[in-house]
């Protein structure tokens, strides 16, 4: 028995890059992801803790560049995990801070895995994932306006891109944290990042962590009807 263990791959066995590492979420997911045996790269606009030894970083400005395109092509699985909460501002400066984080920087990153996915041999393509962070916020209110524009937004466009992708997408719906935007969370980023990844290990494509019944049930009414919904009233590009 101990023989075929050892024998039997580790599906974990991956290069695994997360953006919003330097986050709570971020590195209880990269340390998670170590204990199980896969190789981590952080991506944040931080550098590296000083008390981590933590070999693969890659400081980001938001913006896709050569350094970025290297790097993704390289990893088997990308966590987008970053974002930021402007709470209580409604300001034009903090529209628009909230809608590049969340949206546009996010939306720039899933463009670039897929359109990388979709280039490389199907040997390359298998076991290749992306993971998108979009929020408990795409189905009820996070009391930020902004923030919720932001993440359903990001959620409705995941849904479309997923109608015909080349890798395998895992939306992640979140109820609140503990952390630095959200210090009154209900829940650990230790917990929530260990329930991810064992729900992952179910092979779940909608994967839910919150504590409030109701988005067990509205996530998949809402992930089914936006993909219904998607595939009457669009059409995917010749090739794609």
């Amino acid at each position: 028995m101990e023989k075929e263990r050892e024998k039997r791959p580790n599906r974990w066995s991956k290069r695994v890059a997360i953006t919003g590492a330097s986050g709570a979420l971020g590195s209880a997911l990269r340390e998670g992801l170590q204990r199980r045996g896969a190789t981590v790269i952080g991506i944040s606009r931080r550098p590296a803790p000083h008390h981590l030894d933590q070999p693969h970083w890659l400081v980001w400005n938001g913006q896709v560049d050569g350094a970025l395109e290297a790097l993704l092509l390289e990893v088997d699985i990308l966590v987008i995990n970053h974002g930021m909460n402007l709470l209580g501002r409604r300001d034009g400066a903090a529209i628009e801070e909230v809608l590049q984080a969340n949206l546009m920087s996010a939306q720039a990153l899933i463009a670039l895995f897929l359109r990388q996915s979709r280039q490389l041999s199907e040997e390359r393509r298998i076991g290749r994932e992306l993971w998108v962070n979009t929020s408990e916020a795409e189905v009820g209110p996070a009391f930020s306006p902004i923030y919720e524009v932001s993440k359903r937004s990001l959620g409705t466009l995941l849904t479309l891109q997923s109608l015909d992708a080349p890798c395998t997408i895992r939306r992640l719906i979140l109820g609140p944290f503990r952390s630095s935007l959200n210090p009154y969370g209900p829940m650990s980023a230790g917990f929530v990042a260990e329930q991810i990844l064992n729900l992952v290990g179910w092979d779940l494509r909608l994967i839910i962590v919150s504590f409030n019944p109701l988005t067990y049930l509205l996530a998949p009414m809402a992930n089914l009807m936006n993909g219904l919904y998607g595939r009457l009233c669009t059409r995917p590009k010749d090739g794609h």
